[in-house]
């Protein structure tokens, strides 16, 4: 079966790390040990300076790009897909941050019903035992031929709901490829955020790429009233997270209004610096 999967469907691996090397060894471990096997595994590094760069120099099975600062998820993954883009050894991109712990079948069940005109993603199931069914960076299974076509995540985004913009928006609102769920394909998303987890410059990014992919972005499929309305709503509820459950109520509302201003006069980037609380 692993045999004749791979000489019909190639696949690329592409995995996200910063600063969480014990993940990324279990993740790793669960990649190598599938049973349908990936021609290459890659794993970006976003500027990570607790051993992985050494880990990863030392095992010959990865491929390991390093960059040279923390470019954020959006950042990551946009390289990470740009280097099998460029290189055109593969047929399917499967991608996924280091928190994501693959069943050892998970990429040979996506693979059984994938075809190019589609992404299909895991069932995965959460540390709390929660699940989720929508795709992002938890082993969703991308073609190669989709990625021509819509080419790569927009790295200005920095942190937040980058995964949505491209995965769902710009590939199912845009382009009009469909996403599949496949149950059959299991992953454990290992990482789990309670209240009052969040640190203050998280609100920054969430706020400000709330209201750009809303408002500015998501134009081929809602009015601009419905788009103004949908972004007030996120930010109406985002608001009011910080009020009723947060601790550190300032600082949280000091980058909530700044993302808020900068979403509405649409400044992306790599803005607040979150040193070391970010992939």
């Amino acid at each position: 079966m692993q045999d004749l999967i791979r000489q019909r469907k190639r696949v690329g691996v592409v995995v996200l790390t910063f600063n969480r090397i014990s993940l990324l060894k279990i993740g790793l471990c669960k990649i190598l040990n599938q049973s349908a096997l990936p021609v290459e595994i890659l794993v970006v590094d976003n500027a990570s300076w607790d051993g992985t760069s050494d880990y990863l120099s030392a095992n010959k099975n990865i491929t390991n790009l390093r960059l040279e600062e923390n470019s954020g998820p959006a950042g990551g993954f946009y390289y990470g897909i740009k280097y099998f883009a460029e290189k055109k050894n593969v047929d399917y991109l499967w991608l996924m941050d280091d928190d994501f712990f693959p069943k050892n079948d998970c990429l040979e069940e996506l693979l059984k019903v994938a075809t190019p005109h589609a992404l299909y993603f895991p069932y995965i199931r959460e540390k709390d035992f929660k699940s989720k069914k929508d795709p992002g960076w938890w082993g969703v299974l991308l073609p190669i031929e989709i990625v021509d076509k819509v080419k790569y995540p927009n790295k200005d985004l920095f942190f937040w709901g980058e995964d949505t913009e491209y995965l769902k928006h710009r590939i199912n609102e845009v382009y009009k490829f469909s996403s599949q769920w496949v149950a059959s394909a299991k992953g454990v998303h290992f990482t789990k955020r309670d209240k009052n987890s969040r640190p203050p410059w998280r609100y920054y990014y969430e706020a400000r790429n709330n209201i750009y992919v809303r408002v500015f972005i998501r134009k081929t499929s809602l009015s601009m009233p419905v788009r103004i309305y949908k972004a007030f709503k996120a930010w109406s509820f985002l608001l009011g997270g910080i009020l009723l459950y947060e601790n550190n109520k300032s600082e949280k509302m000091k980058f909530f209004l700044l993302g808020t201003f900068h979403g509405i006069f649409k400044k992306l980037g790599k803005v607040i610096d979150p040193g070391k609380d970010v992939k």
